[in-house]
């Protein structure tokens, strides 16, 4: 049989780094959940603000060459419509 020297020191420590690692990653989930609630309850952006930054998006998508150019415009322009309301949106707010 082999002998553990210290196993009452090494069970400790291993409970102390659960503990630890627990109140870690409970503190990642308020810090997620509280940007979370911000995110949600911030006032929504002014179409052309939220058009604005789609269009940087996009073109920053173009310099990396994740989309072509004509994809972007195409993207673009759907968005434009589906945010100034002139879409062919299913939903019929009051």
């Amino acid at each position: 049989m082999a002998r553990h020297h210290g196993s009452k020191s090494t069970v400790k420590r291993s409970a102390a780094r659960a503990v630890v690692g627990g109140v870690a990653a409970a503190a990642g989930g308020v810090v997620a959940a509280t940007l979370a609630a911000g995110i949600v309850m911030s006032p929504a952006q002014a179409p052309s603000a939220r058009l604005g930054g789609i269009h940087d998006d996009l073109q920053r998508a173009v310099q990396l060459r994740q989309i072509t150019p004509e994809q972007a415009a195409l993207f673009e322009a759907k968005l434009s419509r589906e945010i100034s309301g002139n879409g062919e949106s299913s939903s019929t707010d009051a």
